[in-house]
């Protein structure tokens, strides 16, 4: 989508729950020289090369949590309504997503990626609830962007239909269903 410069890195997600620990995303993007200056939490990531994941993991309540990762593991975390109401999650709770910055070479093709592990009990204390993953649907985005990268890029895998790159617009989120295997 909004495709100026012709640049799409490839790129690819998976979201997957474990019961009694939470939910795991893994992130991974075919990207030459990815932009990685961005240095300590919640700096503005997303002028990096970055891979997001915006979720919103609690039936009734429209707030929706974002994480926007650099190839370092370097994150910004926020949880609102809508783009203009985003409170930093560290202002919130003391708990942390864990997020492990990955790397893999394979017949000469490097990539970078991060697995994303939000638990169970970061969002009960974010939301004021007992969540528990079992079986269910939730609503969320996958997006790949780099606002400053020498070839700036915007991606999402469920679309995003909007003029201009706008991932903070949660009714473009997909269902997300998890099921017990």
């Amino acid at each position: 989508m909004w495709d100026e410069n012709g640049y799409k890195p490839e790129s690819r997600a998976a979201l997957f729950g474990v019961e009694c620990e939470g939910i795991h995303a893994l992130l991974w993007s075919w990207e030459e020289n990815p932009r990685c200056v961005c240095t300590k939490r919640d700096e503005p990531v997303y002028t990096d090369s970055c891979l997001e994941l915006f979720l919103l993991p609690v039936d009734g309540d429209k707030r929706y949590i974002n994480f926007e990762v650099n190839k370092n593991g370097v994150y910004l975390s926020q949880i609102g309504t809508c783009r203009e109401d985003r409170v930093f999650i560290k202002e919130l709770t003391d708990l942390e997503p864990v997020i492990s910055p990955m790397e893999i070479e394979a017949d000469g093709e490097k990539a970078w990626g991060v697995d994303i592990l939000i638990p169970e009990s970061f969002i009960s204390a974010l939301y004021g609830t007992d969540f528990v993953l079992r079986e269910t649907k939730i609503k969320g985005n996958f997006y790949k962007c780099g606002d400053k990268t020498e070839f700036p890029h915007y991606g999402s895998h469920f679309p995003v239909k909007t003029e201009n790159p706008d991932f903070h617009r949660p009714e473009f989120f997909g269902d997300i269903i998890f099921r017990k295997v």
